[in-house]
């Protein structure tokens, strides 16, 4: 069985994958180039698009996912995974939750809490 734990803001996402052999820890960024102008607005949402595209794909295939995040990015990332087809994620989804900053160790604390509450994936640190 595997899980995933995602942190995601408007600037970088922590995924977690979890599994029989442990946990695997990969951060993205936002790679966004500064753009002035009046295509600015569109350059920032075509550079979310693919950052969402780069974590799901980067996350693969796993039977639970869990998202986190302190901001209205968690939704959207939630919106994505809906309207752009990637299916094996978004049915897997167990929950979208809000969660500060906070360390690795704690959002992993987070996760499993979580889990354990639900009666889903049991994270074994």
């Amino acid at each position: 069985m595997s899980a995933c734990v995602v942190w995601i803001d408007s600037e970088h996402a922590k995924i977690f994958k979890l599994n029989v052999s442990g946990v695997e820890k990969k951060t993205l960024h936002l790679n966004e180039a500064t753009v002035k102008g009046a295509h600015h607005d569109n350059h920032k949402k075509n550079a979310e698009e693919k950052f969402f595209h780069d974590v799901a794909n980067e996350i693969g295939a796993v039977e639970e996912l869990l998202i986190f995040g302190s901001g209205l990015a968690k939704n959207h990332f939630k919106t994505h995974l809906e309207k752009h087809h990637h299916d094996s994620l978004s049915k897997h989804l167990v929950g979208v939750e809000p969660l500060d900053h906070l360390t690795d160790n704690q959002i992993l604390e987070a996760g499993r809490k979580y889990f354990k509450k639900f009666n889903t994936y049991n994270i074994t640190l």
